[in-house]
């Protein structure tokens, strides 16, 4: 168990964690197969828990703790173990600050120097394809374009 004030890391909760199942799996003479079919496991799961190539979960730690007899102790290892893993989790980085948006049409200093459009469609769908060569009078850069496609449908 960890010492008073004194904080491990995750992957050394995990270590511990193994040394404790290994530990009571031993004391109480169980081979590797004999405790997973006891828990109902694959014997390979047992072994790479206690090889440290699986990191522990709740569900085989009370399955554990329970097939072993082990007083609670398996527990206590996983409950270590999560806890130093929470430590050791980063927080989210704050979004990155964004710059004031631009509003629509003021001063309007976009000009529209060519402007095509074409439709195709092909018995399933349409596809729509526009062009636009825009050209920024203003002083200010443009950020954001609006654009608004309206579609006429004719019925047959």
């Amino acid at each position: 168990m960890e010492a008073q004030g004194e904080e491990i890391t995750a992957e050394q909760a995990a270590e511990d964690y193994a040394a404790e199942v290994a530990r009571w799996r031993e004391v109480r003479g169980m081979s590797k197969r004999a405790l997973a079919l006891a828990m109902g496991f694959d014997p390979s799961y047992v072994s790479h828990v206690e090889s440290g190539r699986h990191k522990p979960s709740e569900e085989y730690s009370r399955l554990a703790d329970e097939a072993l007899n082990a007083g609670k102790a398996i527990w206590r290892r996983w409950c270590d173990y999560e806890q130093a893993k929470a430590r050791t989790r980063r927080p989210a980085p704050p979004p990155a600050q964004r710059g004031p948006e631009q509003p629509y049409a003021t001063g309007s200093a976009l000009v529209v120097e060519h402007d095509a459009a074409r439709l195709q469609y092909d018995d399933t769908s349409y596809r729509l394809t526009m062009r636009r060569r825009l050209r920024n009078t203003g002083e200010e850069p443009v950020t954001r374009y609006l654009i608004r496609i309206s579609v006429d449908r004719e019925f047959r």
